[in-house]
């Protein structure tokens, strides 16, 4: 056996290994582009319904009225207190509301009825209810001009 036996690897294998990954991930990638608006409506869809949890503890706790504010076409909504403006919060850039409105907790944990609908670049939709007794529930319509 030959004692000064090479190890590692030729310029043709690391040649041939660094081609099949370029190819491999160029018939990922575009699977990849059509995945990440379908996350990030996911992901404001829950963000939005996490908030709306919390300003409904809130507004118990604390004993006053709160407000999530939303506008048509915004990539944004606004939390209120007493109809003071706590902050306004960014939803990703391909996300935007599709209708205007406000939902209102009082102390109680009472809500006033309403949904907002989100919707993504590549036209997919959800939406969030809140009933009027305050339950919080994420949707997917049919249709984006739907209600579920």
């Amino acid at each position: 056996m030959n004692s000064k036996a090479k190890h590692g690897y030729s310029l043709i294998e690391l040649i041939a290994t660094v081609a099949m990954a370029g190819i491999l991930a160029a018939i990922a990638v575009p699977s990849w582009n059509r995945l990440i608006p379908s996350y990030q409506l996911d992901s404001s869809a829950r963000q939005i319904h996490s908030e709306l949890y919390t300003i409904k503890m809130r507004a118990a706790a604390e004993n006053v009225g709160f407000q999530l504010v939303y506008s048509d076409g915004a990539a944004s909504y606004s939390i209120k207190r007493e109809s003071a403006v706590l902050m306004t919060k960014p939803l990703p850039a391909s996300v935007v509301v599709t209708n205007a409105g406000a939902i209102s907790f009082s102390p109680r944990g009472t809500a006033s009825a309403n949904r907002i609908r989100l919707r993504s670049s590549d036209g997919m939709c959800k939406q969030i209810v809140v009933s009027a007794t305050g339950r919080v529930r994420i949707c997917k319509p049919s249709d984006c001009n739907d209600d579920c």
